[in-house]
């Protein structure tokens, strides 16, 4: 007996859903380690440069996210309270 029209896309992206979620399952530990490893290298960066020097655009971003306001917006004590 024939399949239906669209049972192979239905069987196909059934299997991507599944291997997408274990893929990502299988990846999350490195991702927490990567994430604390960046976390160490922004704090470095952060306290080597001056109070007064505009800092890289990678530690601006870092900031941001990590405070959740836009870096143009963040004073010199919530920097130094997001390092801390």
């Amino acid at each position: 007996m024939a399949r239906p029209m669209h049972a192979h896309r239905n069987i196909r992206l059934t299997n991507l859903r599944a291997t997408r979620k274990a893929t990502r399952a299988a990846k999350a530990p490195g991702k927490i380690k990567a994430r604390a490893r960046k976390d160490v290298r922004m704090i470095a960066k952060v306290k080597a440069n001056p109070a007064d020097v505009v800092h890289a655009a990678e530690v601006q971003s870092w900031l941001s996210v990590r405070t959740g306001k836009a870096y143009s917006r963040l004073s010199k004590a919530e920097i130094a309270a997001a390092i801390a």
